[in-house]
């Protein structure tokens, strides 16, 4: 490591080729820090990569399958040679609309290992790098704060990372690392375009359809946009909230209220 990169801060952010992640890499860019970009999609990486290097900041792009203990140790690895450690983002995860009676084995472990294996080992293997004053925020969803019929595999793991928050909060907190959740509602993504095409087959109307009835349930009348979840992330990785460890904030519009 030079004299120059060890000056680095840098953040991670896993599934940072579109959406929510690649909202979170820009606005946090433009916060000052030096970006490690994570995805599997490496054409998608390839085009967040210039767009940051566009806003003038320092960024490393990693392919990855973050289903992968070995490789999620190298993304860890290669962003701490890199510089100094200071801010995980955990945003890699998918979601698959399916009834609960037809969800295989096989479905379920892929869910759960993505949305939450990942999390918990992601978290593990950067507090060993992690400085006091680093910060983790995990990306977990409205959909775990209560049931879904169509997802429930996708809904558990998601509770499960605001388990999971709470816990490497108490663990890290000797660290002086702070880990804290944000919970999205819904986003104008092409995951949310997913959902919706697959519910709109499920029930024989059209995705535009499918999307309005969810949007009649947001009291701020609109579709959550990649960078309001952005905005939030940043503010949890600012010394404004310094203080504030094992949260899990709704970003949701008021749809989910508890």
């Amino acid at each position: 490591m030079n004299s120059d990169s060890a000056r680095l801060k840098v953040a991670i952010v896993t599934g940072a080729g579109q959406g929510i992640g690649r909202a979170i890499a820009r606005r946090l860019a433009g916060d000052g820090f030096a970006i490690a970009i994570a995805d599997i999609n490496s054409a998608a990486l390839d085009e967040v990569r210039k767009e940051i290097e566009g806003l003038g900041a320092q960024v490393l792009a990693i392919k990855a399958d973050l289903t992968k203990l070995d490789e999620i140790q190298k993304v860890i690895d290669l962003s701490a040679e890199w510089g100094q450690l200071a801010v995980l983002v955990n945003n890699a995860g998918r979601v698959v609309i399916t009834p609960f009676l037809e969800i295989s084995g096989e479905e379920w472990d892929a869910i759960l290992t993505l949305n939450l294996k990942t999390v918990f080992f992601t978290m593990q293997f950067a507090a060993r790098h992690m400085h006091t004053g680093g910060r983790m925020i995990n990306l977990s969803s409205i959909s775990g704060r209560s049931g879904r019929p169509d997802q429930p595999h996708y809904a558990a793991a998601k509770c499960g990372v605001i388990s999971l928050t709470q816990s490497a909060a108490l663990a890290f907190s000797s660290q002086g690392i702070t880990v804290n959740a944000v919970c999205p509602g819904v986003v104008d993504t092409p995951m949310t375009i997913g959902i919706h095409e697959m519910r709109a087959s499920a029930l024989g109307i059209t995705p535009e359809e499918s999307l309005a009835r969810m949007v009649a349930k947001i009291p701020l009348g609109r579709v959550e946009k990649p960078e309001d979840v952005a905005g939030v992330v940043s503010f949890l990785c600012s010394p404004d909230a310094a203080y504030i460890t094992g949260q899990s904030l709704n970003v949701c519009g008021g749809m989910e209220m508890n």
